[in-house]
């Protein structure tokens, strides 16, 4: 899903009053947890099923680009890591390896 199809549809439900929608944060740096599906081979980016990243957005599977292609170059699907991310720009800074694929 895009991101503006999914920031609507976010929208759109916290203006519905949804239950269990949560509000996002559009600004600061958000620590994460969650398993690599995807690693784009030119850069970088990788595509994350995260757990909820408390203050910014609900648990999901998301395509995120990453500040420089070094943070993911050693990952693979199915390692198991912490990140963190700049919420202004959906670009995570900084990978954590907790562990590998099994």
């Amino acid at each position: 899903m895009s991101r503006r199809l999914w920031l609507a549809v976010v929208a759109m439900s916290l203006a519905a009053g949804a239950p269990g929608a949560q509000e996002m944060a559009t600004q600061g740096i958000f620590s994460g947890h969650g398993v690599v599906k995807a690693v784009q081979s030119e850069s970088g980016a990788l595509t994350l099923a995260h757990d909820d990243i408390k203050g910014f957005m609900p648990a999901m599977e998301m395509m995120y680009r990453v500040k420089t292609p070094d943070l993911s170059k050693d990952l693979r699907p199915g390692d198991v890591i912490d990140f963190k991310i700049d919420a202004a720009k959906y670009v995570i800074v900084e990978v954590k390896l907790e562990a590998h694929a099994k």
